[in-house]
C-alpha cells in the first residue's frame, strides 16, 4: 500500500467533491474510481521493484478505464491520465516545487469525476479542481513549517518569532481569506484551515506530534469537502 497516507485525501477528496456537487454516482463514476485506486496502488508496487503486482493493477486501472473511452466516448480521461502518469511514476521527491506540482496532479481526479459524473468538461469542472488544488497547497506549506520547527529543534520565545517563522503560510492563507471575500459564498470552505494556520502559527513549538497532525488534517480535509459540496450545489 501507497506510504504516503497524506497523498490518499488529496487523490480521494477532490474526488469526492466532484461526485457530491454533481450527486451523481453511476457505473461510469465507479470504475472511474476504481481505475484511480488501481493506478495509485500500481505506483508503489512499481516504486517498490514489484513488476508482477505492477502490471496486474495497471492492466486492472486500463480495463476499467476502456468502457469509458470506447463506451462513453470520454476521451479526455486519456488526456488526464496522459498529466498524471509523468507525475505518478517517479520517486518522492520533498522539495516543494514538486510537492505542489504533485498536488496539481493528484486533485485532477475532481475535473475527472465531474467529466465523468456529468459528460461535461465545463467551467465547474476548472473551478473544482482550482479550489481543491489551492486547498491541498496550503496544507503542504503548513506541514512544512511543523516539520522545519521540529528537524530545527526551534524554541520559540516570543509570538513575534513565531510569526517571521511562518510568516510563508500566513501570507498563503492570508491569499485564500481575500478569495474567500472576493468568490463568497464558495470559498467558505477555507475558513476552517484559514483560522487554523493562524493558530498554528502561534502554537508554534519544536515538538512534532506527526500523527496528531496528519489525523487532524484529515478531519479539515473531510470538512472542507462537506462545505464545498454544500456551497457548489
Amino acid at each position: 500500500m501507497p506510504r504516503e497516507h497524506g497523498a490518499w485525501g488529496i487523490l480521494l477528496i477532490p474526488f469526492a467533491t466532484a461526485v457530491g456537487v454533481s450527486g451523481v454516482f453511476d457505473l461510469k463514476v465507479a470504475l472511474l474510481l476504481a481505475s484511480i485506486l488501481c493506478f495509485f496502488v500500481a505506483r508503489t508496487s512499481y516504486l517498490k521493484d514489484n513488476a508482477r503486482w505492477t502490471n496486474l493493477l495497471l492492466a486492472t486501472s486500463f480495463a476499467c478505464v476502456v468502457p469509458l473511452l470506447f463506451l462513453w466516448q470520454l476521451w479526455w480521461l486519456a488526456a488526464f491520465g496522459a498529466v498524471a502518469t509523468p507525475l505518478a511514476f517517479r520517486k518522492t521527491e520533498r522539495s516543494i516545487t514538486m510537492q505542489l506540482l504533485a498536488v496539481c496532479g493528484l486533485t485532477l481526479t475532481a475535473p475527472a469525476a465531474w467529466y465523468t459524473a456529468t459528460l461535461q468538461i465545463d467551467r465547474r469542472a476548472w473551478l473544482l479542481w482550482l479550489l481543491n488544488a489551492l486547498y491541498f497547497a496550503g496544507g503542504v506549506f503548513y506541514v512544512k513549517m511543523h516539520v522545519a520547527a521540529a528537524v530545527g529543534r526551534k524554541a520559540f520565545e516570543s509570538l513575534l518569532e513565531k510569526l517571521r517563522f511562518g510568516a510563508s503560510v500566513l501570507v498563503y492563507y492570508g491569499a485564500l481569506a481575500i478569495l474567500g471575500v472576493i468568490l463568497w459564498p464558495v470559498t467558505l470552505a477555507y475558513a476552517p484551515v484559514v483560522v487554523r494556520a493562524v493558530a498554528g502559527v502561534c502554537r508554534l513549538s519544536p515538538t512534532l506530534r506527526i500523527k496528531r497532525l496528519g489525523w487532524t488534517e484529515v478531519g479539515y480535509s473531510i470538512a472542507f469537502a462537506v462545505i464545498l459540496i454544500a456551497t457548489l450545489r
